[in-house]
């Protein structure tokens, strides 16, 4: 199971990669741009085939990819060159990268949440002699406050509980038509959290599941968020970072104690990871460019071609340093 988690993601990780690209791609060929090269792989040239003004190749190493426009880095007298597009075509183009991977990150999430289900507000149990049976509330309630805030979502129920003051929590329920408001006890679970002795339904439906996926893509980007503030006040650290090779060590762990369906889940939690980053304002990355792209157009030009081409190849420098690192920190984590 572990070797077969490995593989797993090797080539999810190869498929996301060639998604961003495919992005790019897809709307730069709607936009009229002229794409010189799309490549599934990077390295030593297996096979390709050109058909029109595009060659299609795969390429030896499995993981990566690229498209290259003509006058991407350089300066291209074709009227059909990136670099003599209108701006709002370039930002599109850079943009659909980034968005290809967050969509993809989503269906990924609704196939999970579909096949493994997805938290209700609706209680499937309650437990007996636990303080919520105690107080009146049942099974087929749907709780929609927790003192007085409403939410019907299940993470915001228990974090509400298990954060609240004193020993008591006002729950509010939905009971057929009509909203009845108990107070309820906390005691201490098994694992140190506050509990009121209530089990929620799990529901295998598309529409729940797209919703949950929608929370989880969001609570993905938040955590990303956190870590680049955790990042700017010095209070991160190189072990809060990894590189493919932690997330492939990480995939066959995980196939191997919980299932592939987990490491789907996390290959997932990856795309929305490699989307959000793309856009990320640093030279190198997709969202480095699109600050260049809109800095030449609010200042009309006043930024050359040429500078913004030797920022970026010396960010790609940095990046490529940066990955060289991480590498081989995982590298001296995988033999510890």
């Amino acid at each position: 199971m572990k070797i077969i988690g490995i593989i797993l993601a090797i080539l999810c990780f190869a498929l996301l990669i060639v998604g961003h690209e495919f992005g790019h791609f897809s709307v730069g060929k709607l936009l009229g741009f002229k794409i010189n090269e799309f490549s599934v792989g990077m390295g030593p040239r297996l096979w390709g085939k050109k058909k029109g003004e595009t060659d299609y190749s795969i390429r030896a190493v499995p993981i990566g990819g690229y498209c290259a426009f003509e006058g991407e880095e350089d300066g291209s007298e074709d009227p059909r060159s990136f670099n003599r597009q209108k701006p709002w075509k370039k930002l599109l183009v850079l943009v659909a990268g980034s968005f290809n991977n967050i969509v993809i990150g989503i269906i990924i999430f609704t196939i999970v949440f579909a096949y493994a289900g997805s938290y209700s507000s609706v209680l499937s149990e309650v437990v007996e002699d636990r303080p919520a049976a105690k107080a009146g509330i049942a099974a087929g309630d749907k709780i929609v406050a927790v003192n007085g805030t409403r939410s019907d979502e299940w993470t915001d129920i228990t974090r509400m509980i298990q954060t609240s003051e004193g020993d008591t929590v006002q729950v509010t329920v939905l009971r057929g038509s009509e909203e009845k408001t108990f107070t309820v006890e906390t005691y201490t679970m098994d694992n140190g959290a506050k509990g009121i002795g209530i089990v929620c339904t799990i529901e295998h439906s598309v529409g729940g599941a797209l919703k949950t996926a929608f929370k989880e893509c969001g609570s993905m980007i938040r955590a990303l968020r956190d870590f680049f503030g955790r990042l700017f006040h010095g209070q991160a650290s190189s072990d809060d970072v990894g590189s493919v090779i932690q997330i492939i060590a990480i995939s066959g762990d995980y196939a191997e104690q919980y299932g592939l369906i987990t490491v789907i889940h996390l290959i997932a939690l990856v795309s929305v990871n490699l989307g959000f980053m793309n856009l990320l304002p640093i030279p190198g990355l997709d969202g480095g460019r699109i600050l260049f792209v809109l800095i030449r157009w609010i200042t009309r030009g006043k930024l050359s071609e040429k500078v913004e081409n030797v920022i970026n190849n010396v960010f790609m420098i940095l990046l490529i340093a940066l990955m060289v690192f991480l590498l081989l920190k995982d590298i001296v984590w995988l033999v510890r």
